[in-house]
């Protein structure tokens, strides 16, 4: 019975070392009143999908969405705020979701009436720690 209970417990750890997942939040473009333009939601956990995707009509399980909300922008125009939220199988690199979220950064703040703030929070410069020398953006 003593040497079971070790065992056990291994085993235990390892089973729920297994089970863990991950989510990654990036944010880019701020806006100047505490808002950012876009904000990236990638999980390996479908109840954090559920969540983030409350309200959000399906007709099968919830993999991901995409939210939206409009604000008053820095210019006191209308500016739209959006959240993607989706499940994944495997977690993209932090570099990668860097870039990903950097480029759809551009892409919403071009079609909008304001100054492109995504280089705002990093000066250009990818932060992620997975990149081993500062890379600049264009």
């Amino acid at each position: 019975m003593n040497r079971l209970v070790p065992a056990l417990l291994v085993a235990l750890g390892l089973l729920l070392a297994g089970c863990a997942t991950s989510t990654r939040v990036v944010q880019m473009g701020p806006l100047g009143n505490g808002d950012r333009l876009v904000t990236v939601v990638v999980s390996e956990d479908r109840s954090v999908v559920r969540q983030e995707c409350v309200n959000i009509p399906s007709a099968g399980p919830i993999l991901g969405c995409h939210v939206w909300r409009r604000v008053t922008g820095p210019g006191g125009g209308s500016v739209q705020l959006v959240k993607i939220v989706r499940f994944t199988d495997a977690m993209p690199s932090e570099l990668s979701l860097e870039i990903d979220v950097h480029e759809l950064c551009h892409a919403i703040a071009a079609l909008q009436p304001i100054d492109d703030p995504c280089h705002t929070d990093n000066g250009g410069i990818i932060e992620s720690a997975a990149a081993s020398a500062a890379v600049r953006w264009r």
